[in-house]
């Protein structure tokens, strides 16, 4: 049997939303767990660029093709651009607010999230040129900022020692964040549905696990570096925007995954060079 073949009859055995929740708890406690440990071992660039590699995207986009259609995945990447321009802003929110208290940098990261995402919904944005204009424009302008005016400076390791409980309940919490994202993909249509592919749920579980272990200063910088290295949950958006509907679901999937990767692997280099 193909491997398509066998996909489609594992997709009649199971309900696919309840299999999409799995495989994006699992994915996501792996992704940001692995995120936080690196960050904690080799210092925050590495930990910020873990955190914004595609994992949320990756599921919620291949999914609603699997379910519905590729070119309704396709049209959901419209706002991928823009909303991660206002994942760049909810950052920028939280590192400014943080001196405040957490709690309160969370909450005004989250309603700049939320108000900037209702506006397009209201609009029924649907430009995708000009998403990608916006969210260069927001990344630009973000980056400068944490690294210019909040002067946010990236630090080394941390010493921890891990046991499975602390493993297991960074996995479980970390987990639950991406799952919640992923259920409101399935309340609305193509542009909340695609707004919601890009919620910064890693970006969530990141900061709870890094200000909650190390303190505000650790969290801001690993967020900082976040900033360049979700770069890839762009890309990775607009490249199955191209590859979807020609190449199919899966080797689509895979050529984005590949070309998101190369990019993380650039992005790398940069923040070693040219970041403090």
């Amino acid at each position: 049997m193909t491997l398509n073949g066998l996909c489609a009859t594992f997709y009649e055995m199971t309900d696919p939303f309840i299999l999409k929740l799995i495989l994006s708890f699992i994915t996501g406690s792996l992704w940001i767990t692995i995120g936080t440990v690196l960050a904690e071992r080799y210092g925050t660039k590495i930990g910020g660029l873990v955190a914004g590699l595609p994992s949320t995207i990756l599921v919620s986009l291949f999914f609603i093709a699997w379910t519905q259609s590729v070119e309704t995945a396709t049209a959901a990447t419209t706002v991928v651009p823009i909303v991660g321009g206002i994942n760049c802003l909810f950052i920028i929110v939280y590192i400014y607010l943080i001196r405040t208290g957490f709690w309160l940098a969370l909450s005004g990261a989250l309603a700049v999230w939320f108000f900037s995402s209702l506006i397009l919904v209201i609009i029924g944005f649907n430009s995708f040129p000009f998403s990608v204009f916006a969210y260069i424009c927001m990344l630009v302008f973000s980056y400068r900022v944490a690294e210019h005016k909040f002067s946010v400076r990236s630090e080394s390791g941390k010493k921890m020692q891990y046991t499975a409980p602390i493993i297991l309940s960074r996995g479980a919490f970390s987990g639950l964040v991406i799952v919640i994202a992923v259920v409101m993909t399935k309340i609305g249509g193509p542009l909340i549905g695609g707004a919601f592919t890009m919620f910064p749920a890693m970006f969530i579980g990141t900061l709870f696990i890094t200000y909650f272990t190390h303190g505000a200063s650790f969290s801001s910088a690993v967020m900082k570096s976040s900033i360049p290295g979700a770069v890839s949950v762009v890309v990775y958006g607009v490249s199955v925007r191209y590859t979807y509907v020609p190449l199919g679901l899966l080797p689509g999937t895979l050529v984005s995954l590949l070309i998101a990767f190369c990019c993380s692997l650039l992005i790398h280099q940069f923040m070693t060079r040219h970041t403090a």
